[in-house]
Order: C-alpha cells, then structure tokens, then sequence
C-alpha cells in the first residue's frame, strides 16, 4: 500500500497533466475557430459585392452630406492637423492603424485565456457577433472611404506608403475598400477597453483609453473612415452586446413573469367557472 502522500502526489501530477492537456486542447481549439472565422469573414465581405463602385460613391456622399449638416465633418482638417504636428506623425498613425489593433487583439485575448478564461469567453463571442453583423451591414451599405473621394481634400496615407494592395488587384482574401462602415477597428477596440475595464487593472483602463482614442486619430487622420464610422463602430458593439444578453433576457422573463403568471391562471382556473 503506498503511503498517503506519495498517493496524494499521484492524484496531484494526473490532475494537472489533464488540467495542461485540456488547456493545450482549447488553446488549439480556440485559435482554428478565430482563425477559420475570420477567413471566412474575409472571403465573405468580398464575395457578397466585389465592385459595388456606384452605391459606395452615392452612399459616401450622402453621409458627407449629412456630417456637414451635423457639423461634425471635419475629417480633412483633422489629416492637415495631423500632418503639422510631426513631420511623421501621420506615417506613424498609418502604421498604427495597419497593426495596433491585431497586436492589442491578439494580446488581450491570449491574456484573457490564460488568466481570466470566464471573461475570455463572452469577449471572443462578441468578437465573433460583431464580424457576422458587419459583413451583413457592408453587403446592404457598401461605402467608398474618404480618401477614394475625389474633391473631398484628403491625401490617401496608406496608400503612398504602399500599405495597401493595387489598384487593379482583386483578391478573395484580400482588402474591401468599400467596407468602410462600420469601423470595426472601432467596434474591437473598444471591446479590447471594455475588458479591460473589466478586469479591473487601473492602468489597464488608462492605456485602454489612450490606446482607442490613437487608434481613432489614426482612422480619420489616413483617410480611412468618416467620423460616423466611430459611431457606427460603437454602436455595433453596443447591439452586440445586447445580443448576446437577449437570450438570458427572454429565458429570465419567461421563468419569473410569464410562466409565474401563467401557473398562477391554471390555479385559479377551476375556480372561475360557476358551479
């Protein structure tokens, strides 16, 4: 008979040996269906509508119609002001938009699984709602970016620097130039910053903050986005959210309200005919 410690030590080392089989499990899990997905996502928004150049120029100046009507289209003088503060500050906001968001993402989400895995879950679910709900929004409202407008007075960053694809390239996998709203460099950055204000770090919330607002210069300073992008982008994330509640929400009021009153109906039924 072994003693009782050398049998604890047993029981301890299976224990753990599963607890990293499993963890390597989902780890593996986790990054195929991200990737699978986003894949998908990709060859999707391009399938839908390839060149839907008419409604994406019609749809662009309609909303630089509107923005001008809300005094809110300021996009040109935000890039001027960019390109005065720092000789490359505006490369350096190019850059930033091509990469910041896939470095926090990544990062976010690998520290999430590793140190807080049930906020983990409900964050890759609403990453994965708002990638389904954009690619249904970009095939009903393709919209041209303001540097592909001509007279509209923006230089297109991105491109002069060479980081984005040519003009005459088509690719499944490729850029959508005309997926402009909503942002969802927005939409997951901002989820990026609701995490971690979830989780409670202090200059988690204060680097979050100042890593969304760059982010947000950086989308209108390039030419990338319309400011009614960075609504539409926090409102897509908003909705996801309230999504991905809905079912609890019905299920709760189904059990305490409905179900409750209804027994209390079956109940007092017998009683409410006459004898």
């Amino acid at each position: 008979i072994l003693p009782m410690k050398q049998k604890l030590g047993i029981h301890l080392s299976r224990t753990m040996s599963n607890t990293g089989h499993s963890t390597r499990f989902l780890a593996t899990r986790e990054v195929l269906l991200l990737f699978s997905t986003y894949l998908v996502y990709s060859i999707s928004k391009n399938l839908i509508d390839s060149t839907p150049i008419l409604r994406a120029f019609s749809n662009a100046w309609r909303l630089v119609e509107l923005e001008r009507m809300l005094g809110i289209g300021r996009e040109s003088t935000i890039q001027v002001w960019a390109s005065l503060f720092s000789p490359g500050f505006l490369n350096f906001l190019a850059y930033f938009y091509a990469v910041g968001l896939w470095v926090a993402l990544l990062g976010s989400a690998a520290y999430l699984f590793t140190k807080n895995r049930r906020l983990y879950w409900p964050m890759r679910n609403l990453y994965l709602i708002t990638m389904v709900s954009a690619v249904i929004i970009f095939a009903l409202y393709p919209l041209a970016p303001p540097r592909m407008l001509p007279g509209y007075g923006m230089t297109d960053v991105a491109q002069v620097l060479g980081l984005l694809p040519g003009a005459g390239s088509r690719s499944f996998f490729g850029y959508n130039e005309y997926a402009a709203m909503p942002s969802l460099h927005i939409a997951w950055s901002s989820l990026i910053l609701f995490a971690w204000f979830k989780l409670g770090s202090r200059w988690g919330k204060i680097i979050g903050s100042f890593y969304v607002a760059l982010l947000t210069l950086a989308m209108v300073a390039t030419a990338t986005h319309y400011i009614l992008d960075v609504v539409a982008g926090v409102l897509l994330l908003l909705f996801a959210m309230w999504l991905i509640e809905l079912p609890a929400s019905v299920k709760k009021m189904l059990e305490y309200r409905d179900l409750t009153d209804l027994r209390e109906r079956m109940v007092r039924w017998p009683q409410s005919f006459p004898e």
